[in-house]
């Protein structure tokens, strides 16, 4: 994220870090990097420098209804990431730095919770797909791995329920495209445009429900997946490859993290030699489509509701098209 919100004050991020890490009176820099959460680079009185991270507990609802439950069920997704990195010996695990009382997680205030990890010298990957069929390969061996670790967070982690992000108002224009959006600048330019495609909007999203059903019992038996194992995920840092951000990992289906790594029979073929599970076709093209219609639906709940004029909300406002566009070519692929 960019722009820091209006409600996030940096003095109470301190008051975490001194009462949760004995940060207290470290230098802070914001770092204006990433697609969600607040970050900032903190060094300690012995020059170790940790990488700082506030969720805004509204926006995580994969997580759950509430803020307590996104709370809840973020602390269970960051201790099984430290259970991986410690117990099972997955060294590329970057996993939080816990609390004085052993707690991966705190809150700020109501609303945002903080945690902090090691901070990574190295390179990052831009995001988007994998465009080094190398890299791919280093990916999709480390999710190989990880998905073999099941038997070590399985009562720990939280429990992946294959959902839409922002479904609710993705639902609530469907019913009422004409209703006008008064929540921001771009409320009523970003609904014109998807009103334009709303009937395509509702054949893909009955699909989608479509799809769950159909590929449910390719889905029974779950893996520890990442959940977002994109190039951005990744970085090179001391000489090895490290998989970070794992707010996402949860009990899924190995297709979870292999629609965003898999590109043709061959990645699948590799996946299914080290592990000896044959991932199934329709199940990636759910998690696909799922990550598409997350965007969409995303981009809904933004505009719909109250926003201002940021960095980030004209990103969100001149991507909303080009995603419009490629409403045909997931239509044609559900047939």
């Amino acid at each position: 994220m960019r722009s820091l919100p209006a409600d996030l004050v940096p003095e109470r991020v301190g008051q975490a870090l001194a009462e949760g890490w004995r940060l207290g009176g470290a230098p802070m820099e914001y770092l204006p990097v990433g697609g969600g959460g607040y970050h900032w680079k903190v060094t300690d009185r012995h020059g170790r420098a940790r990488f700082v991270t506030v969720d805004d507990l509204d926006g995580k609802d994969w997580l759950g209804d509430t803020r307590d439950a996104v709370f809840a069920e973020l602390g269970r997704a960051l201790s099984a990431a430290a259970a991986l990195r410690d117990e099972a010996g997955l060294d590329f695990v970057v996993a939080p730095v816990a609390a004085r009382g052993g707690e991966v997680v705190r809150r700020v205030d109501d609303r945002y919770a903080i945690s902090v990890m090691p901070f990574l010298d190295g390179r990052s990957y831009p995001f988007g797909p994998y465009a080094d069929a190398r890299l791919r390969t280093r990916s999709l061996d480390m999710i190989a791995a990880l998905h073999q670790c099941v038997a070590v967070v399985r009562d720990r982690a939280p429990r992946h329920v294959p959902r839409v992000s922002g479904r609710g108002d993705l639902d609530a224009f469907l019913r009422e495209p004409g209703r006008l959006w008064d929540g921001g600048p771009f409320s009523e330019s970003a609904r014109r445009l998807l009103v334009a495609r709303a009937a395509d909007l509702s054949r893909l999203a009955e699909g989608f429900d479509h799809l769950a059903d159909l590929t449910a019992p390719a889905r029974a038996e779950p893996v520890i997946t990442h959940g977002e194992p994109h190039p951005a995920n990744l970085m090179s840092a001391g000489g090895r490859l490290v998989l970070i951000d794992w707010d996402t990992i949860g009990l899924g289906p190995p297709e979870r993290d292999l629609a965003l790594i898999a590109t043709g029979r061959e990645d699948l073929g590799r996946y299914q030699q080290a592990t000896g599970h044959r991932p199934d076709p329709a199940a990636v093209t759910f998690y696909r489509l799922r990550w598409y219609l997350d965007d969409l639906a995303s981009a809904i709940r933004l505009f719909r509701n109250r926003h201002r004029d940021s960095h980030d909300t004209r990103r969100w406002r001149d991507g909303l098209a080009p995603r419009l566009d490629q409403l045909p070519r997931w239509l044609d692929l559900l047939g």
